[in-house]
């Protein structure tokens, strides 16, 4: 299990790296799982990623996100926002509402070469727009890609499956695992277990509250999750595997150190755009 370190005076993290996984979470390059209850990330920037913000629904209060798109969006308990950086974006995001506790996942998800050039963009989708998948002891959100029928608004500028889940005790799903895709398993609250079809529950991998696991598909196949001890929210993530050279530098994912070098200086040079001012209280 990863433990929580603070972040400023008002926030925690509990942060998971693509070094931790031998490049297994590819195309994630960084989860980190925060609880924010005031302003902590002033107006920096990204490049080559895409920087995602999941509030779970137990968040109390709101976030505004303030953008060089000029894009003003006000992030509520349930939602899902992408900002696809792409050739550079500046942004903000900040806790909002009396007694704010924002919890929620903020993701960086690396774009292969071929798309790291595209023009900035950000999107959010409402809670009450993300399709639920739901039957005796399972609620599955589908915040971005498709499952069982139910497929996400949201348009990613690669494929991508974010499902934000609630297990009962005892209960089971499986979760599908395309060739060349990578799964990364995040138990935010209890504990299951995980593993692929076609072995036996020895072979299962016990995750505990707080701890994450990643599986490789060579073909295509399924994990098996269960909720052996009790109730169980969890995240998975699934998308394929980029195979490139990565190079991470704070908030620039590139394949060379030369790229990172050119984006920094794009940044400095003002190509990100600026934000324009904004109050505290953002429209949707």
């Amino acid at each position: 299990m990863r433990e929580p370190h603070a972040v400023g005076a008002h926030c925690h993290i509990r942060q998971f790296r693509h070094t931790d996984f031998d490049r297994a979470m590819s195309p994630l390059v960084l989860a980190d799982h925060f609880v924010m209850t005031g302003p902590t990330f002033e107006l920096h920037p990204h490049a080559g990623m895409s920087a995602v913000t999941v509030l779970f629904e137990e968040t109390q209060g709101w976030m505004s996100s303030h953008d060089s798109v000029h894009n003003d969006h006000r992030i509520e308990p349930g939602d899902l926002h992408w900002t696809l950086a792409g050739k550079g974006i500046v942004h903000t995001q900040q806790p909002e509402g009396e007694q704010a506790r924002l919890d929620g996942l903020q993701l960086f998800v690396n774009l292969p070469q071929s798309l790291k050039r595209l023009e900035p963009a950000t999107m959010l989708v409402h809670a009450a727009d993300v399709p639920v998948i739901e039957s005796p002891g399972t609620r599955l959100r589908v915040l971005a890609g498709s499952l069982g029928g139910k497929t996400s608004p949201l348009h990613t500028p690669a494929p991508i499956l974010i499902v934000d889940g609630r297990l009962d005790a005892d209960t089971r799903i499986n979760l599908p695992l395309p060739a060349g895709w990578n799964l990364w398993l995040y138990a935010r609250h209890g504990s299951l277990t995980a593993r692929e079809l076609g072995t036996t529950e020895t072979d299962a991998t016990e995750l505990p509250s707080g701890a994450a696991v990643t599986v490789s598909a060579g073909v295509t196949g399924t994990v098996a999750l269960h909720a052996a001890n009790g109730e169980v929210k969890f995240v998975a993530i699934v998308g394929p595997a980029i195979n490139e050279p990565l190079v991470q530098v704070g908030p620039f994912v590139m394949n060379s150190h030369e790229e990172i070098e050119q984006a920094t200086a794009d940044y400095h040079a003002g190509k990100f755009g600026t934000v324009k001012p904004f109050s505290s209280h953002a429209p949707d």
